[in-house]
């Protein structure tokens, strides 16, 4: 490999290292636009948070998936849940016919080989050699419709024990949920499938989810499992339209709720390339009625496709949590690493906040030197921005469960948690700072934060943990504990919980 290579690589791979130490905060909390009402993922619960009081209502209980979505408005809320399938021919029911008929192929592909062998190798029955469900997380479904629709010969190749094991692999599939705030525990199902699921966002009309969907086809590495972009209706025809594939998680709706903007990587193998580049991409999902723009060509994971234009506004560096979010007339603010060519050895891996402006066309870095000089280092946090509804102001995380309150086109900037009041991993937040309203915003906070009271003498409150809310009254910061009366294990130290 040349030099020049070599030197790139290096940088590349300091900034790949980074991400692959952490993924995302598994817990979150977000509010709907006016701050009344928010919806809190803490481990294994999903809840809805009153915005004065802090009073929790449970919504769902079990494996709930990252990044469940909250209505604009706070009135309906959507997640995706993993569902244990112990009924093979009952589940087969509940996906879409695409899915069904992948798996029958899969099924087929593991049969020739175990057929072409002679013998099951080991009791260990091999893996399809293409397709969606090549991947050891959903060939159980192919291996079970096998042993359980066997003709003889091929179950006597198979023997008595390969069926047995075969006929009781586990299986499980990931729906799609909305429920509305009045009644959180009606469920109403808009998209099931076998592929792991995740990331629901409401479209603001509240008209359509949007969701990610893991699309592997192939080998995968740590770093980049390829996830793939959908959109269903809630209400009435339940259609899955695909939008793209290959895209980083943080994806966002246009205030039009006509369009949804991601950054989609170039690459067809995230597996070994060492530098995968990126393209800042818009799609028009929706015509000036709210219509979805469909055309019906079934891919395997039973979706139809957009035939809405999508335009690609600027390249970048792909990296698979890499966040995209709306602001004022239109512009796209995008998380990014920032490398410039030519490369030398001495220099170092850079992140920023960018902006895309659809009037001009261009592409600007937002953070002033006395803002990057916090976050250029820091591309996990970064990428968990948020902008307030009004689009004038950011909450930018930065390291130890610390943030930046920056005002867009400024040199007003805050850091409301003191350095010595830190905590936790350096490179990701256990918990996002969101914005509860445009003045408002919620984060976590440690037992030495002095936005709490102090603990009493026989206390420990080295692992406590609490969410506040702040915000200003003048040019005071003013604070409140939302979960003042939680329970305690919502408390503590995430580590001490597992």
């Amino acid at each position: 490999m040349s030099n020049h290579k070599t030197t790139l690589g290096l940088v590349v791979f300091s900034i790949v290292a980074i991400f692959i130490v952490g993924c995302i905060p598994e817990d979150s909390l977000q509010w709907s636009e006016d701050g009344s009402v928010g919806l809190l993922k803490a481990g294994d619960g999903l809840y809805l948070v009153d915005g004065k009081t802090g009073e929790l209502t449970e919504v769902a209980k079990g494996p709930i998936d990252l990044l469940p979505g909250l209505s604009a408005d706070g009135t309906w809320i959507a997640y995706c849940e993993r569902v244990e399938c112990t009924n093979l021919a009952e589940g087969l029911k509940r996906l879409p016919p695409e899915q069904v008929e992948a798996i029958a192929e899969a099924a087929e592909q593991i049969a020739e080989k175990i057929q072409e062998a002679g013998a099951l190798k080991k009791n260990e029955f091999p893996s399809p050699d293409e397709g969606p469900l090549v991947l050891e997380d959903y060939e159980n479904w192919a291996i079970r419709t096998l042993c359980e629709n066997a003709d003889g010969a091929l179950r006597k190749i198979i023997g008595p024990e390969g069926i047995n094991k075969g006929s009781e692999m586990p299986l499980e599939y990931f729906q799609v949920v909305v429920v509305a705030r009045e009644a959180p525990k009606k469920k109403k199902i808009v998209a099931t499938n076998i592929f792991h699921t995740f990331a629901t966002k409401f479209s603001p009309d509240g008209k359509y989810i949007a969701y990610l969907m893991h699309t592997q086809e192939g080998e995968v590495s740590n770093a980049y499992e390829e996830f793939s972009l959908h959109v269903t209706a809630t209400e009435g025809d339940k259609k899955v339209v695909s939008v793209d594939s290959c895209v980083a998680f943080g994806y966002d709706w246009r205030k039009d709720s006509r369009a949804i903007a991601y950054l989609r990587a170039d690459s067809e193998d995230l597996s070994h390339d060492d530098l995968i580049l990126g393209t800042l991409s818009e799609t028009v999902v929706a015509d000036a009625n709210g219509n979805l723009l469909v055309e019906s060509a079934h891919d395997s994971a039973g979706s139809d496709r957009f035939t809405g234009k999508t335009a690609e506004l600027a390249g970048t560096m792909f990296l698979p949590w890499l966040k995209v979010e709306y602001g004022i007339g239109h512009r796209i603010f995008f998380s990014s690493a920032a490398l410039s060519l030519p490369v030398n050895k001495k220099d170092e891996a850079k992140c920023s906040l960018f902006c895309y402006d659809p009037v001009t066309g261009t592409v600007s870095d937002v953070l002033p030197l006395s803002v990057s000089i916090h976050t250029s280092q820091q591309i996990l946090n970064l990428s968990q921005f948020s902008l307030s509804p009004d689009g004038k102001k950011v909450l930018l995380p930065v390291k130890y469960n610390r943030f930046i309150v920056y005002a867009l086109g400024t040199d007003s900037m805050d850091i409301p948690i003191r350095e010595e009041e830190g905590f936790g991993e350096e490179e990701l937040s256990e918990l996002a700072p969101s914005w509860k309203g445009n003045n408002e915003f919620s984060c976590l906070v440690a037992g030495k934060s002095t936005f709490l009271p102090k603990p009493k003498d026989d206390q420990d409150e080295a692992d406590r943990r609490e969410i506040v809310v702040l915000g200003k009254d003048g040019n005071t910061l003013k604070a409140w504990i939302l979960s003042h009366d939680w329970p305690d294990e919502m408390k503590r130290d995430s580590q001490d919980n597992q």
